[in-house]
């Protein structure tokens, strides 16, 4: 099915390209999420019409996400501090919600949770790498290092011991 793209679709093209893509995909995703329109005959002289108003738009957005990763990128690391067992793992997780909250309250800047992606889970103390994707086009990686704010393994064992005895 041919589509024009009204938004930035991942793996398949940015707003205002005209696109091939499964009936499907088509008409239970990207119809439904407004992503896209199917490529009349009417909407592609409409879209020749809007495309220099489109690519105005997408170069905006392109030079805010330029501004903001520079924003991200004055952070260096970002350092969480959490309750850990004695083997390293924490209690819990350092999750992209709390990533994304650290990252308005260092910068300012807000960051969509989904765009956060990790290399692996931080469930453990030690250094971890993150990216996140604020545009196609720009990517901003960052530092996270995780150190423990208290060792919890004694406490935990006495209260197994307490339900035992009962």
């Amino acid at each position: 099915m041919e589509l024009i793209l009204k938004k930035d679709v991942q793996n398949i093209g940015e707003a205002g390209d005209i696109v091939n893509v499964k009936d499907g995909y088509a008409r239970n995703y990207l119809l439904p999420q407004n992503f896209a329109e199917i490529a009349t005959k009417g909407a592609k002289e409409n879209r020749e019409k809007n495309l220099a108003r489109i690519k105005a738009k997408q170069e905006k957005l392109h030079a805010e996400a330029l501004e903001t990763a520079k924003k991200i990128e004055a952070l260096g690391i970002l350092e969480f501090s959490a309750k850990a067992g004695e083997s390293g793992k924490l209690f819990g997780a350092i999750t992209t919600k709390k990533l994304a909250e650290e990252i308005k309250v260092k910068t300012g800047v807000e960051v969509d949770r989904k765009t956060i992606s990790l290399d692996a889970p931080v469930n453990k103390l030690g250094k971890f790498n993150m990216q996140i994707k604020l545009t196609s086009k720009v990517k901003v990686a960052l530092e996270i290092n995780v150190t423990a704010s208290e060792v919890l393994k004694e406490e935990i064992e006495e209260t197994v011991e307490e339900n035992t005895e009962e």
